[in-house]
This record gives structure tokens, sequence and C-alpha cells, in this order.
């Protein structure tokens, strides 16, 4: 059984008109804004002075992207990093470095066989490697 699967999941529905929901929303609220300053100062230069930067900060949130992401996008990691201090300030401490240094005196024992000449230790090294243990001799049998 086949089934449908959906395409292009990261394109928004286009509710109103040419606009999703979200740049609807965003430009009902600039536009309920710009609203309120004009029934408080009418057509005055103080409503321009107001109004003009709500507006167009309305009109970026709604239609602008960067880097193919919507400016809205944006704007947590915009209130994340004002909100936060950016005076950095790099202060060097000394570390508090204490050693305590112990002697302890060994006894270095030297074992007996190391006094045998080094030709004779060779000798036996050299007949212990060459002696065949029983599980050698068995697999020697086998084959």
């Amino acid at each position: 059984m086949q089934y449908a699967v959906p395409q292009f999941t990261d394109v928004e529905d286009k509710l109103i008109g040419p606009l999703t929901l979200k740049q609807f929303l965003f430009l009902l609220a600039t536009g309920a804004i710009v609203l309120f300053f004009y029934s408080l100062l009418k057509l005055s230069v103080f409503f321009f002075i107001f109004a003009t930067p709500v507006a167009l900060l309305g009109a970026a949130l709604s239609f602008a992207k960067f880097n193919g992401r919507p400016l809205y996008g944006y704007l947590p990691s915009f209130i994340y990093f004002v909100s936060r201090p950016q005076a950095r300030i790099f202060k060097r401490e000394e570390p508090n470095i204490v050693v305590h240094v112990q002697k302890i005196q060994a006894k270095l024992e030297i074992p007996s066989k190391l006094d045998e000449p080094a030709e004779g230790r060779l000798k036996k090294l050299a007949y212990l490697l060459d002696q065949k243990t029983t599980e050698e001799k068995e697999l020697i049998t086998r084959s």
C-alpha cells in the first residue's frame, strides 16, 4: 500500500491572501500599535516619530529574511544577547600550589642470581626456550 509523503514541510501555509498566519498577526499587532499612537497623537510630528519605527519593525518582522530564516526567528537570540552583560574582564589569579617533599630511603636488594656470569644466564634462557612443552609436542604429533 502506498502513502502520500508530504512535500515542502518547511513552507508555511498561506492562510490570509498571500500572508501566512504569523505574518498576518505581526501586521495586525503593528497596525494596532500605530492606531494607538494615532489616537493619542493625531497627525503630529510625534506620531511620525513613534509610528514610523514601529511600522518598519513590524514590516521587517513580517517579511524580512536573513540567511533563509525569518527575522522573528532571531528575536529570542537577540534578546538573550542584549540582556547579558558584555564586559568580559580577564583577571589572572596566581595559583596556590603547595608541594610537600618527603625523602624516602629504600633499600635496594640485589638478587644473588645476578652474581653469576651473563653467559650462564644466557645459556639457561636458551635452554628454556628450546624445550618443547607437552602441548607443543601434541600439536606436532597430530599434524
